[in-house]
């Protein structure tokens, strides 16, 4: 997979949202930031990311590479961007880069960062459920913008 320069990837971004669904997105997070606290929030979107997961399984796969295809499968299907995995062996840990997430800004998160909760409940919910897998380990952010979101699933 080759990346994209990121304002191609922003654009594309705020591009995989239909119109439709704009206003009523803002309109749910907004609604959520008013009645929760950060961590409250995260805490429901990484739960919602986890369902979509359950939604959408994955089957069992032998490689990093063959669950990076079946994860760009499964993105490409709802029009959410890509994925890259790496494996990092000084912190014995996945890093995963989406490029591309769907991004609706709300008025305390313009750049649409929520999106990065979601995330990490759907790709925790997609690896652990592969074979091996820590059932205790989740992904966290670790670097945020509207092109690209990196997440790290290791221990800490």
């Amino acid at each position: 997979m080759t990346s994209a320069d990121p304002t191609t990837l922003a654009y594309l971004a705020r591009r995989g949202v239909p119109p439709q669904w704009r206003s009523f997105m803002r309109s749910l997070v907004e609604t959520l930031d008013t009645h929760l606290d950060a961590a409250s929030r995260d805490s429901l979107l990484r739960a919602v990311g986890a369902r979509l997961a359950a939604l959408s399984p994955l089957p069992v796969c032998s490689s990093l590479a063959e669950l990076e295809a079946r994860m760009n499968d499964m993105l490409a299907q709802i029009d959410w961007g890509y994925i890259e995995i790496a494996f990092d062996p000084n912190e014995r840990a996945l890093v995963l880069t989406h490029a591309a997430p769907p991004t609706i800004a709300t008025a305390s998160d313009p750049s649409g960062g929520w999106i990065a909760a979601v995330l990490e409940g759907l790709f925790g919910a997609w690896v652990s459920a592969q074979p091996g897998a820590e059932p205790s380990l989740a992904p966290r952010r670790i670097a945020a913008s509207p092109a690209q979101i990196t997440l790290r699933y290791g221990r800490d």
